[in-house]
């Protein structure tokens, strides 16, 4: 079921006994279940009519158990399941005592009409081969929490702004992202944050409003120093790398964030030209579309050779930090001006 369709069956009152949440994009899913305690509970029973448990910890039948009682001085019952191991391949944790979960079916059957279960895990996807799993399928509300992408993205970090009262247009929104990154509770944070300040200013994040206030992470930092070397500013770059060491960062985190980044760079030179899509390359990397689509305009400047050659560098490099054998600050120096000359090489073969 679409998310938006499930938001507004709950504002009209119109609730699903079960929910199942799933999906890595944790933020979504803890906005949609805020949602069902406000519209579903009354905040003066909340206490009486709100159960919130760790599937981890308590045994399933306990948490049905729950779910079956009348809510009390309330018209309903909210019971919220998280970590839900058993709709994926996961195995149940060795420290529950029972971890039975054949007493779901049954509830699924009848489930009644006076509480709602939601149940929520993390996972990716869930096994589909479950008797369970196919079962909830037909009976239950299935809502799949996704990394936001590209236009999706933009159009979140636009409504998020008007919830602070304030407004971002779409460059604006890209720029912002391209700064703080594609994780929307940093986002969000950002976003109330420059709202505050905006506020100020009639209401508008501006491009200055971003540059001014919004926060990088040393993970940004080091993807817009990359940026830099690979669009033919090491001056630029050498200015980024020497502020991230003004402020007490490590040298051989910094060295380890860009081996990370140059490994994902070689991945995306290697397999960017199969046809994959930037979709896929996420889900096979591990990491958001957004990192995907920049770190491919960046590969770009490099030729595999190149990326192989620089992490060679940054695992010799590495060795000799962690051995004393090299000031650290010289070989982050060194390295950044080798990955320039690699970059002059692709360039003029």
């Amino acid at each position: 079921m679409p998310l938006h369709t499930a938001i507004r069956e709950i504002r009209q009152k119109q609730f699903a006994p079960i929910y199942v949440l799933y999906g890595p994009e944790s933020f979504l899913a803890e906005e949609f279940m805020t949602l069902a305690k406000r519209e579903m509970i009354d905040p003066a029973y909340a206490d009486l009519n709100l159960s919130v448990y760790d599937c981890m910890e308590t045994p399933l039948a306990e948490i049905l158990q729950d779910a079956e009682t009348l809510p009390f001085l309330g018209e309903h019952r909210l019971v919220i399941a998280r970590q839900a191991y058993f709709l994926t391949g996961s195995k149940p944790p060795t420290k529950l005592e029972n971890s039975d979960t054949s007493g779901l079916l049954p509830y699924l059957e009848e489930p009644p009409s006076y509480t709602t279960l939601i149940l929520c895990t993390e996972a990716d996807k869930l096994d589909e081969r479950k008797k369970l799993v196919k079962s909830l399928q037909q009976k239950a509300r299935m809502l799949a929490f996704q990394p936001l992408r590209d236009a999706e993205l933009y159009a979140w970090v636009e409504r998020q702004a008007e919830k602070y009262q304030a407004s971002i247009q779409r460059p604006q929104a890209a720029r912002l992202v391209e700064r703080v990154g594609g994780e929307l509770r940093l986002l969000d944070k950002e976003l109330e944050k420059l709202a505050l300040y905006a506020g100020r200013e009639g209401g508008v994040i501006t491009d200055e409003v971003i540059d001014k206030l919004a926060s990088r992470t040393l993970e940004q930092d080091v993807f817009a120093l990359i940026e830099s070397i690979a669009a033919g500013r090491l001056d630029k770059a050498l200015r980024m790398l020497y502020d991230c060491l003004q402020t007490g960062e490590e040298p051989i985190r910094l060295l380890a964030l860009m081996a990370r980044q140059f490994r994902l760079l070689l991945h995306i030179r290697q397999w960017g030209p199969r046809g994959y899509s930037q979709q896929q390359l996420a889900g096979m990397l591990k990491v958001h579309p957004y990192a995907v689509k920049k770190a491919g305009e960046q590969a770009r400047h490099f030729s595999e050779a190149s990326l192989r050659r620089l992490l060679a560098i940054l695992a010799e490099e590495d060795f000799r930090m962690k051995s004393g054998q090299v000031d650290k600050r010289l070989a982050l120096e060194l390295f950044m001006t080798r990955v320039f000359e690699e970059r002059a090489k692709t360039k003029n073969p």
